[in-house]
């Protein structure tokens, strides 16, 4: 496992999610960030894998690693990193983009007269009107992601645009921040009860608490070789301790086995 030295002069970045605050730090060129629920590091790094076995390029989802970060103080502690993807891009998250349009997703999200594909659509009506970028099928297919993983975090401040302003041309960033998936959170999904009981206690986002819901809004096909994921899962040298044992959960659901084809139908 890489060991990462947090410099003295790094600074620390306290990033915000729907469960609190998690330390993270730029060094070099990487993002490093601090378990703080409980094995948020080892959930970004089986979704990397998961993804690793998807029909997805490479570029279009940001992978993690575990490590060891020690701190200035010489503490020790478990988390993971990722490269930066950004570049001399500029980030806009989902959020951000209505609010620099003078608007937000609440009028919207919090409108009970709504479906939940009423919601979705006319989110990406105004993504579209904003940006140009027509990016249903790829919201829809990490909403079926997140439904995988079970994902708590996909806030509006987690789906990222990227804006060159030279071309002022943009585009979606990769799939990034899967930490608070596959039960992580320690504190709210207590180690040693069952994971049925516990899977049920898990909240969606953005339009729907129920991941079957936002799960519907995709109609795509398959696009996890579930043959290939098991492999890896068998062979791989990092343990992922009980978010592997969600995953496997996850991957017996019949509601989620539209999301998998084996090996050879891919060429079918």
């Amino acid at each position: 496992m890489d060991k990462i030295h947090i410099p003295t002069d790094a600074i620390r970045i306290i990033s915000t999610s729907s469960k609190g605050d998690q330390s993270k730090w730029r060094v070099g060129n990487k993002w490093v960030k601090q378990n703080t629920r409980g094995y948020e590091g080892q959930a970004e790094e089986l979704a990397t894998l998961v993804l690793s076995c998807s029909t997805l390029q490479e570029k279009k989802y940001v992978k993690y690693y575990p490590c060891e970060i020690i701190l200035p103080d010489g503490e020790l502690s478990r988390g993971c990193y990722s490269e930066d993807f950004r570049g001399k891009l500029q980030e806009v998250t989902l959020e951000r983009l209505f609010e620099a349009n003078f608007t937000s997703t609440n009028p919207i999200l919090n409108d009970t007269s709504l479906s939940t594909t009423e919601k979705f659509e006319q989110i990406m009506e105004q993504v579209q009107n904003f940006t140009g970028l027509n990016v249903r099928e790829e919201i829809t297919r990490l909403l079926a992601f997140d439904a995988l993983i079970l994902n708590e975090d996909r806030h509006t401040n987690n789906i990222l645009f990227l804006y060159n302003p030279l071309d002022k041309v943009w585009q979606l960033a990769p799939i990034f921040d899967n930490g608070l998936s596959l039960l992580s959170d320690e504190k709210d999904y207590t180690p040693g009860k069952p994971l049925t009981i516990l899977k049920r206690k898990v909240k969606a986002k953005p339009f729907n608490s129920s991941f079957s819901k936002q799960l519907a809004l995709y109609r795509g096909t398959a696009f996890i070789d579930k043959a290939k994921l098991l492999h890896k899962l068998e062979t791989s040298t990092i343990d992922f301790g009980r978010a592997e044992q969600v995953l496997r959960s996850q991957l017996n659901d019949p509601n989620l086995s539209r999301l998998f084809f084996e090996g050879s139908e891919i060429n079918d």
